[in-house]
């Protein structure tokens, strides 16, 4: 894999050198520069989940709503395998999008937002049996909270050893756009510090609390030290100029298998 504090190589040569003649040079400007962006687009789907769970009735509304049941998600990663879609790490979609590195065919990446103590027991057991790599979004001020609901210390490390990458959703989860830049600034960096101090591993990558950013918000996450950040913005095609502004394709718990071929257009 790149290492991830490369940046896409910027080629300089002579205009004169490339001209046949002397006159298409001196009109020639003294240095050619290719364009800082050289990757066409990929085709990549993000797959966006919350919770993995029992659907049962005392659920408040959203939270049921966010709720996978694990035999749907089961379901779900088996017609993935069944119809040769590959799982992808995120540092394998970066080196995809940043150095056109190739990717296996029909790549998708999972994902998992907010930091749930059930994805350890009904996610991870099914993406380890399939060989699946994923990637888990934290929220860190509730890692090993008084909520029981979310994941601790050490079950944040059994996830990364089960093949799920832990990454950044902010310190909070508040809306970053709506913050003051220092205030969205601290979350970011505050965030993926910590991540850092107890991973014992650089963490790059981030999901914005509900999909909201800017532009401003944008060149934070940048400056914070991230590479890639997921939206919520749907859909399946990812763009080189647009790194940390990845789209994704949300499950919910009416999506069933049958929903997750329909969003891939199988």
């Amino acid at each position: 894999m790149g290492d991830l504090l490369r940046r896409p190589i910027v080629l300089l040569a002579l205009a004169a050198s490339l001209s046949p003649t002397a006159g298409a040079a001196e009109r020639a400007p003294p240095w050619l520069r290719l364009p800082h962006v050289l990757v066409p687009p990929i085709a990549l789907p993000v797959l966006l989940y919350h919770r993995i769970g029992p659907l049962n009735g005392s659920l408040p509304a959203i939270t049921r709503h966010l709720t996978v049941s694990p035999a749907d998600f089961a379901a779900q990663m088996e017609w993935l395998t069944r119809h040769g879609y590959h799982a992808v790490t995120e540092e394998q979609t970066f080196d995809a999008l940043e150095y056109g590195a190739r990717l296996p065919a029909k790549p998708v990446m999972i994902t998992f937002d907010d930091g749930y103590r059930d994805v350890l027991w009904h996610a991870a057991p099914v993406l380890h049996r399939l060989h699946m790599p994923a990637t888990e979004f934290v929220i860190t001020s509730r890692i090993s909270g008084p909520d029981s609901s979310f994941l601790t210390w050490p079950e944040l490390i059994r996830l990364e050893r089960l093949g799920i990458e832990i990454g950044s959703h902010t310190v909070t989860h508040a809306d970053l756009s709506a913050l003051p830049a220092a205030d969205a600034f601290r979350e970011l960096r505050d965030s993926r510090r910590v991540l850092e101090e107890h991973l014992h591993r650089r963490v790059r990558f981030l999901a914005y609390p509900y999909g909201k950013t800017s532009a401003a918000v944008v060149a934070l996450a940048r400056k914070a030290g991230y590479v890639l950040a997921m939206t919520t913005e749907p859909g399946t095609r990812q763009s080189a100029r647009k790194p940390l502004l990845l789209k994704r394709v949300e499950i919910l718990d009416s999506t069933g298998a049958t929903g997750l071929a329909a969003a891939l257009g199988g």
